[in-house]
């Protein structure tokens, strides 16, 4: 379970917030890309499929960015979130019911639900630009496993500009649901993001002032449904703010309050409600990212206008696993200088450099 808070009430100062959550630790890297590269939609291991013969297409990476993987070189990588180098921030939350079978009125592109996030921030600048792109629906999402996981990779998409726009991306009932807009400010896992508006629907007339006897009063628990309405509380009742420092605090605080405590107890049976393992906050303007370990009491960033790496591809172990025991990295600060060639130059989606 996740959550995701999108801080546009100052278009000068825009800041996205996104929770991971997961019932046991997973492996994390942050990766860093130069643009131009060459990168494919499906792992060795779809591509070889029977259904997916001479179908594993490529594209060139327009922009260079920054992203959150889970897994590693045993289990294979997930790209999460991240943001690139036009302020686009993208991410993926978990979404019950997902299905990513399509109606079959033409040929579609296959694309590795894993490889989702990267595929979106190589390509787009804008969430408008996001929006036509699935509402056309050139690409179908293929189905995996997560890495290290027998769990089903169900997510939806959400991402966010620098212009202040949002663009929510799901896949049910044979066709993409998008929605796109400066108002879709908070997402979690569940129920479909058209019945998390029809339920906060309830909650904004609860607080509005119109209302004769006004209730802001919230829910407390750890369910989806709970934490949305929670988040859209806090966010709808923030002040504009000041600065991006206090934009970037604002959109922090309220995933914060919607995050599950490590070691949550008294939900057997409800899988769906798991620790929040870290987050991840992104300064769409002067593109800075953000890395907040829940195991760790420090914050570490990249800032993408600093000194990089010159190798095409980076990256810089933040949880590691080894033989089923997880060491969490105690970095402090900027760690651009961290940042390492990957053992393999081609980075772990079988990529290519065009030159």
């Amino acid at each position: 379970m996740c959550t995701r808070v999108f801080n546009n009430r100052n278009k000068a100062y825009l800041t996205t917030a996104r929770n991971m959550d997961w019932n046991t630790q997973l492996p994390t890297s942050l990766f860093s890309y130069q643009s131009g590269l060459i990168k494919y939609a499906l792992d060795k291991k779809q591509a070889k499929k029977k259904k997916f013969k001479n179908k594993n297409w490529k594209w060139t990476s327009k922009y260079s960015s920054l992203v959150t993987m889970v897994g590693n070189e045993d289990h294979g990588y997930a790209a999460s979130d991240g943001i690139n180098s036009q302020g686009l921030v993208a991410n993926v939350l978990y979404a019950k019911g997902s299905d990513y079978e399509l109606e079959k009125k033409k040929e579609y592109n296959p694309l590795n639900v894993l490889r989702w996030v990267q595929y979106v921030l190589d390509n787009f600048k804008t969430a408008k630009e996001v929006r036509n792109e699935f509402e056309n629906g050139e690409v179908e999402l293929v189905e995996t496993k997560v890495p290290g996981s027998e769990s089903t990779a169900a997510l939806h998409l959400s991402v966010s500009d620098r212009k202040g726009y949002t663009t929510i991306v799901e896949v049910y009932g044979g066709k993409y649901h998008v929605h796109y807009g400066k108002e879709y400010s908070v997402m979690t896992n569940e129920p479909t993001y058209k019945i998390q508006l029809q339920l906060n629907k309830y909650w904004s007339w609860q607080w509005n002032d119109n209302n004769d006897f006004p209730s802001h009063t919230i829910p407390g628990g750890p369910f989806a449904s709970d934490r949305f309405e929670r988040a859209s509380y806090y966010y709808n009742h923030l002040e504009a703010p000041i600065n991006i420092l206090e934009s970037l605090s604002q959109a922090k605080s309220v995933v914060a309050n919607a995050s599950v405590p490590i070691g949550m107890l008294g939900f057997e049976g409800h899988p769906n409600i798991a620790p929040t393992l870290w987050s991840t906050l992104s300064d769409h303007k002067q593109l800075k990212y953000y890395f907040c370990n829940a195991r760790t009491p420090n914050v570490v960033w990249v800032d993408m206008n600093g000194k990089l790496p010159a190798a095409k591809v980076s990256k810089l172990d933040l949880v590691t696993e080894h033989d089923g025991e997880f060491t969490n990295m105690k970095y402090v600060g900027c760690i651009n200088n961290k940042l390492k060639a990957t053992k393999d130059p081609y980075g772990p989606f079988k990529i290519k450099c065009k030159h």
